[in-house]
């Protein structure tokens, strides 16, 4: 798989090839959350507006999209929770090609976009795109998503086109020479050979799926790498750039209750509670000292089992992904039909471990929502939060019409306003005053 990126911000775009089944949503996002995503790309999502706002769960803090019906396009923008993005605007297309944010990530202005090109030539998409992101002043620029097109047909599809570039692809060099932008994987592997995507009825390869950065994105760019297929039909793009994030919060540990279900499992804490019990139940120890140092114990035993049996599923994981992943360099090599058969049968065996895992993660939510209820705890705080937040003032225009971003410059705009309303308000009371005497004197 890629590689992980613990101490950068890392950026993932994947086309999903269609997300409106719940539990590959879920396998979606879980792959998202292993790769310690903080910004993710989706294209090709198949999502309404309604279903999109569902992928806010999780790790997931925004979601930003663009749709166009629940069979063909649409586009997603996920940020982790975690990281302090302010949204400044949205820009998008009515059509699901593409959606455009700007704001202020660790106080620097930056444009994010993904993009899901068309699959013809279409003369206004191109113009369209540079116009939205020219319309935002920042040199901190990066999209991505599938152009559905390539750079140079000479090293980005296998086997290579003996005909001169299409439309398409010259558009994509002109829009990228007009503002400045670069792609990124190219710049990072100049004499490196991969691809993002297979196409069956063709039998090519191609490299259709990366990442456009301008130059100060690129400047500090400490990894760009294809990872392998193998939730959806086009291979994941991991960006990794320099600008570090916060730790997630800590949690407090918690048994799962559904090891109870499992025999192996009862055996084990019961072995180990017999062998605590025949160890430290002495005439002379305290009972109260007993059970509590017993609740220590047995919470050591549950979580050196889960760890093992983590680790072992991982390794499970790892070992089919390092199996396709082999597989798929062979393929691309020497492409065959007994590769393509292995390869095939790999990759199932890695969905269903996975779509076991989405499962499981399911039921787990399930439960703790029920468990919760109307009940006040941190579910409910948590809810209650983004609530908070989607009600929080993300930007104010000062008397000059200039809007401002920051949280300092907003209280001080803010504090402005409530002098100039204080003064407007004294200003009538005494208009009001001033009049109520003249007709008292009148009156007289």
């Amino acid at each position: 798989m890629g590689e992980y990126c613990y101490n950068t911000l890392s950026q993932i775009s994947l086309n999903v090839k269609g997300i409106n089944n719940v539990i590959k949503r879920q396998k979606i996002l879980t792959f998202l959350k292993k790769e310690n995503t903080k910004i993710a790309l989706l294209s090709e999502t198949h999502l309404t507006d309604n279903e999109h706002l569902k992928l806010r769960r999780n790790w997931v803090g925004q979601v930003h999209y663009s749709s166009h019906n629940s069979k063909s396009r649409g586009v997603a923008i996920l940020i982790h929770r975690s990281l302090p993005f302010t949204l400044e605007k949205t820009m998008s297309d009515n059509d699901g090609r593409y959606v455009l944010i700007s704001g202020f990530l660790y106080g620097e202005h930056i444009l994010i976009g993904c993009i899901y090109g068309p699959n013809i030539y279409e003369a206004t998409f191109f113009p369209k795109l540079l116009s939205d992101i020219a319309s935002v002043h920042t040199p901190y620029i990066v999209v991505g998503g599938d152009f559905n097109c390539i750079h140079d047909p000479n090293v980005d599809q296998a086997p290579p086109r003996s005909t001169s570039t299409s439309r398409k692809s010259l558009r994509l060099r002109e829009f990228c020479q007009d503002l400045e932008l670069y792609d990124t994987w190219r710049v990072t592997n100049p004499r490196e050979r991969d691809y993002t995507f297979f196409s069956q009825p063709h039998q090519t390869f191609s490299r259709i799926d990366f990442f456009l950065s301008s130059r100060m994105i690129l400047d500090r760019v400490r990894n760009c790498s294809i990872s392998t297929c193998t939730i959806s039909d086009h291979s994941p793009v991991i960006l990794c750039i320099s600008p570090p994030y916060a730790d997630p919060a800590s949690r407090h540990w918690r048994m799962n209750p559904s090891l109870l279900s499992y025999p192996s499992f009862t055996n084990y804490i019961t072995d180990q509670w017999n062998f605590f019990m025949d160890t430290n139940k002495t005439p002379d120890v305290n009972p109260s000292l007993l059970w509590e140092t017993a609740k220590a114990f047995i919470r050591g035993c549950v979580i050196s089992y889960t760890t093992a049996q983590k680790k072992a599923a991982i390794k499970d994981q790892l070992h089919l992904e390092r199996i396709v992943q082999e597989t798929e360099l062979q393929f691309k090599n020497t492409p065959s039909r007994a590769l393509s058969k292995k390869l095939e049968a790999a990759r199932s065996a890695l969905n269903q471990l996975l779509t076991k895992q989405a499962e499981a993660t399911i039921f787990f939510a399930k439960h703790r929502l029920y468990q919760s209820g109307n009940k006040p705890g941190r579910l409910l705080a948590r809810l209650t939060k983004g609530r908070m937040e989607a009600n929080t003032i993300s930007s104010l225009q000062d008397n000059n019409r200039d809007r401002h971003y920051k949280t300092t410059d907003i209280n001080r705009v803010k504090k402005l306003h409530d002098t100039i309303k204080e003064r407007n308000l004294d200003f009538t009371l005494k208009v009001i005053v001033f009049f109520l005497i003249s007709l008292l004197i009148a009156s007289r």
